[in-house]
């Protein structure tokens, strides 16, 4: 897993926007963006203020060898083939989501009637594609 990639899932993982990051350790968006996109790798003292803020070391943020562990929403988002508009909705949904089932105002019955209608959205879209 390349360093950008990584940086993009830490900072998603810490509910930061990038400029919210990019500012927290004293470098421009620019500079963040150019990391992100492999154009330009960060000088010593930029990166060691990145991994603090990240909470990694420097050695496992370069080393392309090296991956993250994925939760199912990070895989669905990284692994994606589809536009990135697109996976980024689907990615508000998923959050949006999360919210509910956590929510202790929405009793499991109910909880469990929204999984089954989601389930029957999935499948009756996918036999209209076939």
């Amino acid at each position: 897993m390349l360093l950008g990639e990584k940086l993009e899932i830490l900072i998603g993982r810490k509910n930061m926007s990038k400029t919210e990051f990019a500012e927290s350790v004293g470098i421009t968006y620019r500079g963040l963006a150019n990391y992100l996109n492999g154009s330009r790798k960060p000088k010593k003292e930029v990166l060691e203020k990145i991994c603090a803020e990240l909470h990694v070391t420097p050695e496992f943020i370069t080393d392309d060898t090296k991956s993250l562990i994925l939760d199912s929403k990070e895989r669905f988002v990284f692994n994606s083939k589809s536009d990135s508009a697109s996976i980024r909705e689907a990615a508000d949904y998923l959050e949006k989501g999360k919210l509910i089932f956590e929510s202790e105002s929405i009793s499991p019955e109910d909880k469990q009637a929204l999984f089954s209608c989601l389930t029957e959205l999935y499948f009756s879209s996918a036999q209209s594609r076939s």
